[in-house]
């Protein structure tokens, strides 16, 4: 891997996304959305309490769990439309008879960005979580949702043919992200049916926050081998396309 080269690659896409407003306001998109869910979320809990004697505070780990799926999943969509517009104008050739193809390409593209959305999910985590307070979790949900975000962006750009379609086709791709939901909603054996899904195991190291180290890692490991699973599963069609 050429690092001068994945550096200037890196540092071009930088340049495109605050050329692009869509792309732009996908970089604080995490932190404003934390902050309304961190505010708003326990103002009603507080009126509902007071005016139909109800409380959602046992539904707050829905919110943490969807602040740290969204959060690498907005970067993961960065990646995926930079890599699509340099398709639309035929820049791939460029990478493809260059050293950039391969590594340095990839490392610009994705592996650079969601080193940020690690970092980002865990700063949003530590800010805005409502229920998720161990550090051991937010660290395990923060790395199971940027290796998620990987599999995102590749999945997009695999299914895609332009910028255009996959615009229209990210909130499709979206759904492979809400697997977070079934630990909340369905019982064991049955939700480990959906166990392909990383969002599945995201979703357990968010309902389980409060179980010892050992239970959280396993369900770190899960997220991170079914990751890696569809990035082997896609890589061909994904590497085809750039």
């Amino acid at each position: 891997m050429n690092s001068a080269m994945t550096y200037k690659i890196f540092r071009g896409g930088l340049q495109q996304i605050f050329r692009d407003g869509i792309l732009l306001i996908l970089i604080p998109a995490p932190f404003l959305m934390g902050a309304v869910l961190r505010f708003f979320l326990p103002f009603a809990d507080i009126l509902l309490q007071q005016r139909m004697d109800y409380s959602i505070a046992q539904w707050f780990p829905l919110s943490d769990g969807m602040l740290v799926t969204m959060t690498p999943i907005m970067t993961a969509m960065i990646c995926a439309f930079l890599i699509l517009d340099e398709k639309d104008e035929n820049i791939g050739i460029y990478y493809r008879i260059t050293p950039a193809a391969g590594y340095s390409y990839l490392a610009a593209r994705i592996l650079l960005p969601m080193l940020w959305a690690f970092g980002a999910s865990i700063l949003v985590m530590s800010l805005f979580s409502l229920a998720v307070q161990n550090p051991l979790s937010i660290l395990v949900a923060s790395f199971v949702g940027s290796m998620q975000g990987m599999v995102m962006s590749m999945l997009l750009v695999s299914i895609a043919g332009n910028k255009v379609e996959g615009l229209a086709l990210a909130k499709l791709t979206n759904i492979f992200a809400m697997g977070f939901l079934i630990p909340f909603f369905m019982e064991a054996p049955t939700k480990y049916l959906f166990g392909i899904l990383p969002s599945l195991w995201l979703g357990e190291v968010v309902k389980g926050t409060h179980q010892g180290g050992a239970a959280l890692l396993l369900y770190g490991l899960m997220g991170a081998l079914t990751s890696l699973f569809w990035m082997g599963l896609l890589s061909k069609i994904f590497l085809r396309r750039i």
